[in-house]
């Protein structure tokens, strides 16, 4: 019934733009980039994600330099995110696609040849959704999982609205909670909005040609003037007269012949205190960018590990070698205490820590992290007590080998983070547990 609706509205509106030669419009394309917000799932990392956007508009005048302009475009929303397990600590990547056919009604007001501003309410409605597994590269759809009617309010700029071609960027603020109550994700809760950016290329198709008006013009007889001396003049008030101002309208400094200290790399900090005068920079660094000791493309005052290069992705340090933990979890395994409710370690460990030992020495910039965890058997703080025993006896023997302090955190949870049932004697052996994970 909604195709129907939206089908016929589209009939009347081609049919009214024939026949009011005012009106123009044309094709619109481009892309959004886009997210879910939501108030809920702590365990998921959410992301902005591209999409495609395309469909026709519409401009009809109600003044000089207002007019309304609706849409209807296909549109892709939706979002990246990682979802981390609570009980494993396991990380994957999903993408969630949504097509909306949407419909923005835009309030457009013109501020000059070059430049409009938009605003206006916009209606979306669903018309595929999918779920992406990046991680095991999968796909389902899921449209059942939200509500197929989106309300939203949209605004932004239109550069060049009177042109044949001109280039919207917008603000989409999805006012409605589009995830259906009556859902089965598991993984997805609390209410969800749509949020996005969108840019398009307009191509004007019809309308929008001015009639010409023949204007004639009288002759107006040529006005003789006296000459002015320039140099009794200082039309900028700035002390430098006008026959020895280059710059006569803007106030400057005799030093640069009237014309203000330059600014050649447009940054707000004039040449004369800026230290990098051809690079644009920030004024706590004198006009010079913010540094990058790493040469890894990000910057000091944003990477946690400002003299190892990084990527971006793990916030500018180098990532482990997957192998290398993988050896350091079949070592921790060895680790054992002289007894089951003591924090003495065995003999029988003396081996796999020394492995550890031996490739923190090597690598000062390595970090560890030490969790000790505990059935449940015991009270809370008495379990709590016994893993920071047992992790301080591990960080304690580390130390022993020579390896930094400074390197190595040690954290007992207890009870807190089980991996298995407690109620069952393998169970609580497996949470019965030290976990060593290195990082830089």
């Amino acid at each position: 019934m909604k195709r129907i609706t939206l089908l016929l509205l589209s009939c009347v509106i081609v049919a009214t733009v024939i026949a009011q030669n005012r009106i123009s419009g044309g094709l619109s394309l481009g892309a959004n980039y886009s997210k879910l917000s939501t108030d809920d799932n702590a365990n998921i990392d959410w992301k902005w994600r591209w999409g495609p956007v395309g469909g026709i508009y519409l401009n009809f005048p109600i003044g000089s330099t207002v007019s309304i302009m609706p849409s209807l475009l296909y549109s892709k929303m939706g979002t990246n995110y990682d979802y981390t397990d609570p009980l494993t600590n396991t990380k994957t990547k999903w993408a969630q696609d949504l097509g909306y056919l949407s419909i923005p009604v835009a309030l457009k007001i013109n501020a000059g040849k070059s430049l409009g501003f938009l605003v206006g309410p916009q209606v979306d409605f669903l018309v595929g959704a999918h779920s992406k597994d990046l991680t095991n590269d999968t796909k389902t759809k899921n449209e059942s999982d939200f509500k197929q009617t989106d309300f939203a309010l949209t605004g932004g700029l239109i550069i060049m609205p009177n042109s044949p071609v001109s280039f919207t960027l917008r603000y989409i603020h999805g006012l409605s909670d589009i995830r259906e109550a009556a859902s089965n994700t598991q993984t997805l809760t609390g209410a969800f909005h749509n949020r996005g950016i969108q840019g398009t290329l307009n191509f004007r198709l019809f309308g929008g040609e001015k009639k010409t008006v023949a204007v004639t013009t009288p002759v107006v007889p040529p006005v003789v003037e006296q000459p002015v001396d320039l140099c009794t003049i200082d039309t900028d008030k700035d002390g430098v007269m006008d026959c020895n101002d280059k710059c006569v309208s803007v106030p400057g400094v005799a030093k640069y012949n009237g014309c203000p200290i330059p600014d050649s790399d447009n940054d707000g900090i004039n040449d004369e205190n800026d230290k990098c005068p051809t690079v644009p920079g920030v004024e706590r660094y004198q006009g010079c960018p913010i540094p990058d000791s790493d040469n890894d493309g990000v910057n000091d005052e944003e990477d946690n590990c400002p003299k190892l290069a990084g990527p971006a992705s793990n916030h500018g340090c180098p990532l482990v070698d997957q192998s290398t933990q993988s050896k350091v979890d079949m070592m921790t395994k060895n680790i054992s205490w002289t007894t089951s409710r003591g924090y003495n370690l065995s003999t029988k460990s003396n081996k796999s820590l020394d492995q550890i030992a031996s490739m923190l020495t090597a690598d000062p910039n390595l970090k560890v992290t030490i969790a000790a965890h505990t059935d449940n058997v015991g009270s809370d703080a008495d379990n709590k007590t016994l893993s920071q025993s047992r992790a301080d006896a591990v960080k304690a023997y580390l130390v022993s080998k020579g390896v930094n302090e400074s390197q190595i955190t040690a954290t007992g949870y207890g009870e807190e983070q089980p991996v298995a049932d407690n109620n069952t004697s393998t169970g609580r052996a497996k949470n019965n547990r030290i976990e060593i994970k290195l990082s830089y």
